[in-house]
């Protein structure tokens, strides 16, 4: 039987985009990029990252491991080593921070007596991320359409993306931290914005769900939060005119600063124009054509070949 004490295993947690425009704080979609973590029998508790090029500068990504972790164990560290490799651009929109904390939470379940159940992990990705849109894509994969009622763990509906759906995703190379993205955002909207932002997330998560994907070009659309951090997005207006073969919505993702596509054909000439839209403006950026990952969190104990979904119990 597999004693995550003494048997070594790995943990892959997938990035995300959250809001899509219109489902701010809301909707979100597991991104096939991901963050791993191999877990070994140590004679002390210890973590590092491995060389690669989004190796964390600070110790805010490692922290948020150590967040889920430690919340699962209540600060007890087992004596284990966990070794990351992370291909998920950090402070970019796309969910590392989401992503750290479910990869803790999900190393840690694996020695939590007894195992937490999904709702578990769910509700509490969802209180150290303090939104659900990142935080269950990350768990769950999918699409995640999701609600935080006060006091009670999330309510949210996740399912398959539709078969045609793909992204692409343009990080430029600047800094948009997500504190400073929020701060952007007012205290009060006008009603028309509201009841426009209404219509358009109900009809985001409508055509997401039943793949009605032409109407995605207005469900994107947003008067919530992405007019307030444009300006701190360089080229980010001009893009959202653009009209290209296969191009079905675009949208900031998360807070920004990285550009998201979404595709039903090949998405090079649109990567191509968000890309050049930067240059325009001096910055440079990478491209990712990326589906959408069905899966969340990913147990595999190694030397087994068994993987376990979300990590959670069978």
């Amino acid at each position: 039987m597999f004693n995550a004490r003494t048997d070594a295993f790995s943990v892959a947690v997938p990035a995300s985009s959250a809001n899509l425009g219109s489902g701010f704080d809301a909707v979100g979609l597991a991104l096939d990029l991901w963050v791993r973590a191999t877990v070994q029998p140590s004679l002390e508790f210890s973590i590092a990252f491995k060389a690669g090029r989004y190796v964390p500068t600070n110790a805010g990504f490692e922290n948020e491991i150590l967040r889920g972790f430690d919340r699962i164990m209540h600060g007890v560290r087992p004596n284990v080593s966990l070794t990351i490799a992370n291909d998920i651009p950090l402070g970019k929109g796309l969910g590392a921070s989401a992503a750290g904390g479910v990869l803790g939470l999900t190393v840690g379940a694996q020695f939590a007596t007894p195992r937490p159940s999904e709702l578990d992990l769910a509700r509490l990705a969802c209180e150290l991320e303090g939104h659900p849109d990142n935080a269950l894509p990350a768990l769950l994969g999918g699409i995640v359409v999701a609600a935080m009622p006060e006091n009670a763990p999330p309510v949210f509906l996740r399912f398959e993306a539709p078969a045609r759906l793909r992204v692409v995703v343009v990080v430029p190379h600047i800094v948009l931290p997500t504190a400073a993205a929020r701060a952007l955002l007012p205290a009060q909207y006008e009603r028309a914005d509201v009841v426009f932002n209404l219509q358009r997330a109900a009809l985001l998560a409508a055509a997401l769900a039943t793949g009605n994907l032409d109407a995605l070009r207005t469900a994107s659309g947003d008067r919530i939060h992405q007019p307030y951090r444009a300006p701190l997005v360089p080229g980010f207006a001009e893009m959202l005119t653009f009209e290209r073969p296969g191009l079905l919505a675009l949208a900031l993702s998360g807070a920004g600063p990285s550009v998201i596509a979404l595709i039903e054909a090949d998405g090079e000439s649109t990567g191509t124009a968000i890309q050049e839209a930067f240059a325009r403006e001096g910055i440079e950026s990478d491209v990712f054509h990326l589906g959408i990952s069905p899966k969340g969190a990913i147990v595999e104990r190694l030397g087994l070949g068994v993987a376990e979904d979300r990590g959670l119990p069978s």
